[in-house]
């Protein structure tokens, strides 16, 4: 609850930015040149006279819409790829799976460094790369549910009245998957915010002037010893919507393992 209630909170701040904001994120000269935080700028300002404050707030948008993209393209790819792979078995389930294997040994945030390095640098870029390097994670996920769901009898009973294997896929297999997929999702935005962050830190994601929360840390570094402000907001930003979306997966997860619910009864 209190991780879904901080979520919410960070939601309605994005969806309000425009409200909620005091200024304009780009606009500059709003106040001096990286003046401390203060009445009038509760946060400070940054190298540009730009309002911090108003830059986190518009920050959560480009923040959740990374997430919710990176995630969907994650999720779709690995659940179809799991699925397909558990279900048909034999050398299709070798081929996509010793695949994915390959892929899982590198680590997400060079897999997402390498596709930035080929695409070009921009946010939508950073996004897709971040998608396509969790697409393991997911896929390794679905084809360990729909290995252990398709030995059960509701399987065998659909195949037996004549559904076709793309209806006992989607019909019967996805609604058994959602569940776990939900807390891997859950989870996984957390470490989509992260990875993203992480290439605009390095120049590869978003670009100036985009209020995004890595790239604030990338710019507010320069300054770090005379105006520490500058990543003190993008950065507190980061922690609680990070810690936000796992103490949330965590909730899911154990309100969704019936084990997990009568141990805690």
């Amino acid at each position: 609850m209190i991780g879904g209630t901080v979520i919410l909170v960070v939601l309605l701040l994005a969806l309000f930015a425009p409200v909620v904001a005091p200024f304009s994120p780009d606009q500059i000269g709003v106040g001096r040149r990286l003046s401390s935080p203060s009445v009038a700028h509760l946060l400070g300002t940054d190298e540009f006279g730009r309002d911090i404050l108003s830059r986190v707030l518009f920050g959560a948008r480009f923040t959740l819409y990374i997430g919710v993209v990176a995630v969907g393209i994650g999720l779709a790819c690995g659940v179809v790829i799991g699925a397909v792979a558990a279900y048909a078995g034999g050398w299709l389930s070798g081929l996509l799976m010793r695949a994915v294997d390959l892929l899982y040994t590198f680590p997400d945030v060079l897999i997402a460094l390498g596709l930035v390095a080929f695409l070009g640098p921009n946010l939508t870029n950073a996004m897709i790369a971040v998608g396509i390097s969790a697409i393991p994670y997911y896929a390794r996920v679905t084809f360990g549910v729909v290995l252990s769901e398709r030995q059960k009898p509701y399987v065998a009973s659909a195949q037996v009245v004549g559904a076709s294997h793309a209806r006992v896929i989607v019909k019967h297999l996805l609604p058994n998957v959602l569940p776990p997929m939900i807390v891997v999702a859950s989870l996984g935005f957390s470490a989509a915010v992260l990875s993203a962050a992480a290439l605009s830190f390095l120049g590869l994601g978003a670009q100036p002037p985009t209020p995004e929360w890595g790239l604030m840390l990338s710019t507010g570094r320069n300054y770090i010893t005379r105006a520490p402000w500058l990543v003190i907001g993008p950065g507190i930003a980061i922690f609680v919507t990070v810690m936000a979306f796992n103490v949330f997966g965590d909730g899911v997860r154990d309100l969704l393992d019936p084990r997990q619910r009568q141990r805690m009864l």
